[in-house]
């Protein structure tokens, strides 16, 4: 799509916004100031970027045109966590925020629930995944906020992630 990609981790030490680590929680503490600063001056300029993280809500919202939130199935979620070496208490924090759509809501807190759309990643490979994201960003089509329901859809076994 010729589209440039930012990804927001390493943005953040390019542009010296990160401020410490949180031990306990296996975290980078972010400047979010200057990180939106420093986006900012690099969207003023050009347009047309795929920004990349779990803290989108902190580009300047004038610049977002679409926000797309990858879910993951919790109970699949927790086994791709602990194969990565996740300790159980960031893991835990991991499935808390998916089952009760963390991310979903402070994209729609940000940026409006008309501009953000949800996708599926649960069992599928990459190329579907994009295809499904490509489609999205082209025809502003795809699965709506609340469309995902883990809750709803795991039932008696959201008990065993908690």
């Amino acid at each position: 799509m010729g589209l440039k990609i930012i990804e927001l981790n390493k943005f953040a030490i390019e542009v010296n916004g990160i401020m410490g680590y949180d031990a306990e929680r296996n975290a980078q503490i972010i400047n979010e100031k200057i990180i939106r600063k420093e986006l900012r001056k690099i969207l003023e300029k050009e347009d047309n970027f795929i920004i990349e993280g779990h803290w989108g809500e902190i580009v300047p919202k004038e610049f977002v045109d679409i926000v797309i939130v990858i879910r993951t199935n919790p109970l699949i979620l927790r086994e791709r966590l602990k194969e990565k070496g996740y300790k159980e208490e960031k893991i835990k924090e991991n499935i808390q925020a998916e089952l009760l759509d963390y991310c979903l809501i402070k994209a729609i807190e940000a940026f409006g629930e008309d501009k953000v759309f949800e996708v599926d990643n649960t069992n599928k490979e990459i190329n579907v995944i994009v295809e499904e994201i490509i489609k999205i960003i082209k025809e502003r089509k795809g699965n709506k906020p609340g469309e995902i329901d883990w809750i709803g859809t795991l039932g008696e076994k959201v008990k065993e992630l908690l």
